[in-house]
């Protein structure tokens, strides 16, 4: 009898525990989701605050967050809103050129041979916003969309294959200057998304 109550005690306990498991990984995922899509609204809205961008332009940013959030979730694991704000800041200060004697296009600075590995290799996303076109500056000049999604990709198949450490770095070709500006960014753009959040 007092095992009997014994054993039906662990099993209770080991279902409470169970219960109370599931709850923090709900909480946690929750959480995370909820992250997410503050960072989209914070760099919709700190594009419309602190430059002239056009209301399209900014909606299809905005798209393509959405997007991946809805459809490829698994890449706003590693990537995230603040970070591509940060690139674009370092980059260009989000003005849409050719840099790099024409080599660098876009808002995010991406290069020809960059887009043909990361359509080559995640041919799913360019499909998805039916970009299927050559990297040049004609054709992607008008699709902010592109220009993003391809900065995202860029920065996950980084991250996925190097890690977090040296990802701002590589995005740059290794430029350690590089990394210090875009980390002092995220530093300034997050206090800023405390700040927003509070609102």
């Amino acid at each position: 009898m007092e095992k009997s109550l014994s054993n039906r005690s662990m099993k209770y306990l080991f279902i409470l525990l169970l219960i109370l498991i599931i709850c923090i990984i709900i909480v946690f995922l929750v959480s995370k989701s909820s992250n997410y899509k503050k960072q989209i609204i914070f760099f919709e809205e700190y594009l419309k605050s602190n430059y002239t961008l056009e209301d399209t332009t900014i909606n299809e940013f905005v798209k393509v967050f959405e997007i991946l959030y809805k459809e490829f979730p698994y890449v706003t694991e590693y990537v995230y809103p603040i970070e591509l704000l940060a690139i674009g800041i370092v980059e260009t200060n989000f003005e849409n050129v050719k840099g790099d004697s024409g080599d660098s296009l876009g808002y995010f600075q991406i290069q020809a041979p960059t887009y043909w590995y990361l359509k080559h290799n995640y041919p799913e996303f360019y499909q998805r916003i039916n970009f299927l076109e050559p990297w040049y500056w004609d054709n992607i000049k008008e699709r902010p969309d592109v220009q993003l999604l391809t900065s995202i990709l860029y920065l996950y198949d980084i991250k996925s294959r190097f890690g977090e450490e040296d990802a701002y770095s590589i995005y740059n070709g290794g430029s350690e200057t590089y990394k210090d500006k875009i980390l002092l960014r995220l530093n300034i753009l997050e206090n800023e998304l405390k700040t927003f959040n509070r609102r």
